[in-house]
């Protein structure tokens, strides 16, 4: 677990194509063959404008500036959605996850959210219902309607 030798903070637009990077990485750690990675591809391309757009913060070892994680809020539909939350595979079990996610729940708070809403890949839905959130449904990924993702609610 860390403590004090990690930062979060927020993202700059400029860092838009390490965080992708970060999110294409962590994807891939599951095994998913190319073809169905290469149908993530909007899903997993961080554009500066997404950046500017939506909070977005990352985390990072402070004494070397490595970004080993980030998250995004988005609002949508009237509910604030956790879009992004991406950790690299060598870090995935560290406690950086928690740390994000835990990081995004008082954030959204700030933002006055009672609720954060999250579609998640079905192999991080554990992590999510171990920090507490509640499975309400599924819906199909996007681009891909034959393969379906939960849909979970964290209350704040």
């Amino acid at each position: 677990m860390y403590d004090d030798d990690v930062r979060i903070r927020s993202a700059q637009p400029e860092e838009a194509e390490e965080l992708t990077d970060i999110a294409w990485s962590s994807k891939a750690y599951w095994d998913y063959p190319v073809d169905v990675m290469n149908r993530f591809r909007g899903l997993l391309t961080i554009e500066q404008d997404f950046i500017e757009d939506n909070p977005t913060y990352l985390i990072e070892h402070e004494d070397t500036g490595e970004k080993v994680g980030f998250y995004a809020l988005e609002k949508r539909d009237g509910r604030l959605w956790l879009r992004h939350l991406w950790i690299l595979p060598d870090e995935i079990g560290s406690g950086l996850g928690g740390k994000l996610f835990l990081h995004a729940c008082e954030i959204a708070e700030t933002m006055g959210a009672d609720e954060l809403y999250i579609i998640s890949d079905p192999n991080a839905e554990e992590f999510y219902l171990h920090m507490g959130a509640e499975r309400i449904g599924e819906e199909p990924a996007e681009g891909m309607s034959e393969r379906m993702q939960p849909v979970l609610r964290m209350k704040l």
